[in-house]
């Protein structure tokens, strides 16, 4: 069995996809999924489920939810799948190689990413990894209270594998290649710095410099405007670097607050 929760649940069984037509069964089996292996409460399932809107016996729905899904994956796998959910003395576990899940193998694969002897290794690995994001998390799911922790850590590690993955691209000279992209990615999130000093080299080196300079003043003022602050020193050292067409920026250092990863 296979799982994948970086976009819309699924859930693939001997090669074929299994049809969850319940939102809370793939709801159930996402959660599951991402913690695999490890016990999930049922106090924290009906959490994540309802929230504060839990019906009037949120166990038992919660029950009767788990039999439902255990007989859908039964009619799809036979008994081996539908034991993989494991019942225990107050909640669920399901049993699967982590490599199965599509969360899993990316943190995997980000880790041996940090082995890589060089930034076409690093760069390969990177973009293997982020190829197993399909869309938001567990579909776009998110609950309204202290849940979103369960997806807010797999989120940061996703940018922090682009920061790293653009980073080498420009240390690898594909400035060019990668403009519009992390340009679009660094605008979505104006508070990874990273991302930010990226997208402005990367659009400095393309010869798009005024470009660069406006991604720093849409920051600047969303910065300012958002969380009352200037941004980060580097950033503005950056700017001035752009501002100034400093030939410095063309050779190939690491970025403002960057760190080529070390091999372990």
């Amino acid at each position: 069995m296979e799982v994948r929760v970086l976009g819309p649940v699924e859930v693939v069984v001997h090669g074929r996809p299994v049809r969850l037509a319940k939102r809370q069964h793939r709801l159930i089996m996402g959660i599951l999924s991402i913690q695999a292996n490890r016990a999930v409460p049922s106090a924290r399932l009906v959490e994540l489920l309802w929230g504060d809107r839990a019906p009037a016996r949120p166990r038992a729905v919660l029950h009767s939810r788990l039999s439902e899904l255990r007989a859908v994956l039964r009619t799809a796998g036979g008994v081996t799948v539908q034991q993989a959910i494991v019942t225990g003395d107050d909640g669920y576990t399901l049993r699967i190689p982590n490599r199965m899940v599509d969360a899993h193998l990316f943190e995997a694969l980000v880790a041996e990413s940090r082995t890589m002897n060089s930034d076409m290794q690093l760069r390969d690995k990177l973009r293997q990894a982020l190829r197993l994001w399909r869309g938001s998390i567990l579909g776009g799911w998110s609950s309204t209270g202290p849940t979103d922790a369960l997806l807010r850590s797999l989120e940061s590690a996703r940018l922090t594998a682009a920061e790293d993955l653009y980073e080498a691209e420009l240390r690898l000279g594909n400035h060019t290649s990668i403009t519009d992209e992390i340009t679009a990615l660094s605008a979505a999130h104006p508070t990874r710095d990273r991302l930010t000093a990226a997208a402005m080299l990367a659009l400095h080196r393309a010869g798009r410099s005024a470009e660069a300079i406006g991604v720093y003043h849409q920051r600047r003022v969303w910065l300012a405007s958002e969380l009352g602050v200037d941004p980060a020193p580097a950033l503005r050292h950056l700017h001035v670097a752009v501002l100034r067409h400093d030939p410095a920026l063309n050779r190939q250092p690491p970025l403002p607050g960057s760190e080529r990863p070390t091999p372990t």
